[in-house]
């Protein structure tokens, strides 16, 4: 891989771009397209839906509940850190914090605001410690009931004592069929603690159904709603679920039983998460539901899914730890360079990527570390995106992409006729520009241009 260079002057960086779009213009027959990628290679990544990208960040879920009226519910449930919030000191002794969510629904179809609420909650610490504490998270839920519909609920987090708010949105479709016989509620993705056997487990949502290190306490809940008399029906529901990667590769596939509760069963599944990389995942519940006695119908399938995602962590690093750490030698010093080449075992590597971490953290006293977390969301993007025959992020594109980020501007050249195909990606912040070339037409791009920068 030919690396990156500085030029002397901004000049000749310019000079260099001007001669790129003029060899790709005069070539004849060339068809080039061209987009625009938003947002700054310095920048995160784009924050998926339900996750807000501003502080005070959190996360919300909609899923569709049964009411206590019988009727559907959404139910909005929302987290975030106690760091997120800004305390003021009270006198005598203590300290005050208060934010307002807002909710909107607005209908899928024409944006036509439906319904919505303001709600305001305060919180207090006796000690400046208690407003910094990990784990003591804000989580909260809210419920609505709305017609039959697609929506988007936008929904915004206000710090009342620092003035400042974030937002964002997630879908919903509440059906226009009423529920059957039996129903089904939409899955709630969180953690579970306690034993993994009985009703001593402790459940918390995660509204981002993003993991790290408490992927080895995944868990779903939901609840079964039976309208059947006990003659009827079943006295034990069979449930079966499964875990499904974004290629189609199933993880896991198991089942299990519980006793039928009159009127409402609820449930909690704790999938045993082992072996599993980071990448985007998909949980699905099954549920078979037999006939009427005596009626021709068939037996009918009730299906619930949830996406989640999962993160570069220490519980991760089993899975490819050698992995975790070779890639970050597209971010090391020399001298930690030689440092990665010296590590020998698992638990020497898990250690120096913990401290690898903690030095880069931009906000050491919050739970999160922003660094790693867009370090390893670009990684799992070059492997998505960049692969062929081997990892993504040891490809050229996939090493320029972790190292810089999204390009500001990529063009495309795809159909020429005198040389091979190539794309030419723009980072105008960074007055750099890299170009790949498709030397044997599979899609394995390699780096050709060595880029210019002030």
């Amino acid at each position: 891989m030919m690396r990156a260079s500085s030029s002397s002057s901004v000049k000749s960086g310019f000079i260099a771009v001007a001669i790129l779009w003029a060899a790709a213009g005069l070539t004849g027959g060339t068809a080039r397209a061209q987009y625009q990628n938003p947002g700054s290679p310095s920048e995160l990544e784009a924050p998926t839906p339900g996750t807000s990208p501003d502080r005070p960040r959190f996360a919300v879920d909609a899923t569709l509940q049964m009411g206590e009226t019988g009727r559907p519910t959404v139910r909005l449930d929302y987290r975030m850190s106690r760091s997120e919030l800004l305390f003021e000191r009270t006198p005598p002794a203590g300290y005050h914090a208060a934010y307002e969510v807002r909710v909107i629904f607005f209908r899928d179809k024409g944006g036509r605001q439906v319904t919505g609420d303001t709600y305001t909650r305060e919180l207090r610490a006796q000690s400046y410690g208690e407003t910094r504490q990990r784990g003591e998270d804000v989580a909260d839920h809210l419920d609505f009931q709305v017609p039959p519909a697609k929506y988007r609920v936008e929904v915004t987090v206000t710090d009342l004592v620092a003035e400042r708010a974030s937002s964002t949105s997630v879908p919903i479709e509440v059906p226009s069929a009423p529920p059957g016989l039996v129903w089904f509620s939409d899955l709630t993705l969180g953690v579970a603690d306690g034993p993994p056997a009985g009703s001593g487990a402790r459940f918390t949502p995660n509204p981002s159904r993003r993991y790290g290190d408490n992927i080895t306490g995944f868990a779903a809940a939901g609840e079964i709603f039976d309208r059947r008399t006990q003659a009827a029906g079943d006295s034990a529901y069979k449930i079966f679920y499964k875990v499904m990667s974004e290629t189609g590769e199933q993880l896991l596939a198991a089942d299990t039983t519980l006793a039928r509760h009159e009127g409402k069963t609820s449930f909690l599944i704790r999938p045993r998460l082992v072996s599993i990389g980071p990448g985007t995942y998909r949980f699905t519940v099954a549920l078979n539901v037999p006939p009427k006695p005596g009626s021709k119908e068939k037996t009918s399938t009730i299906r619930r899914d949830k996406d989640f995602e999962v993160d570069q962590s220490r519980a991760t690093m089993g899975f490819a730890s050698a992995q975790s750490v070779d890639v970050l030698r597209y971010v090391a010093t020399q001298q930690e360079i030689d440092e990665i080449g010296k590590l020998q075992g698992e638990d020497a590597r898990k250690a120096y990527w913990d401290a690898f971490w903690k030095r880069r953290d931009p906000t050491p006293e919050t739970p999160e570390n922003e660094a790693r977390d867009a370090f390893y969301q670009r990684v799992q993007y070059a492997n998505q995106h960049f692969a062929t025959g081997g990892p993504g992020w040891k490809t050229d594109m996939g090493h320029i992409y972790i190292v810089y980020g999204r390009p500001d501007e990529v063009v495309r050249n795809p159909f020429n006729f005198d040389r091979p195909p190539e794309e030419i990606w723009y980072y105008y912040r960074d007055r750099r520009t890299f170009v790949f070339v498709d030397r044997d037409g599979f899609g394995r791009y390699e780096q050709v241009y060595t880029p210019s920068s002030p």
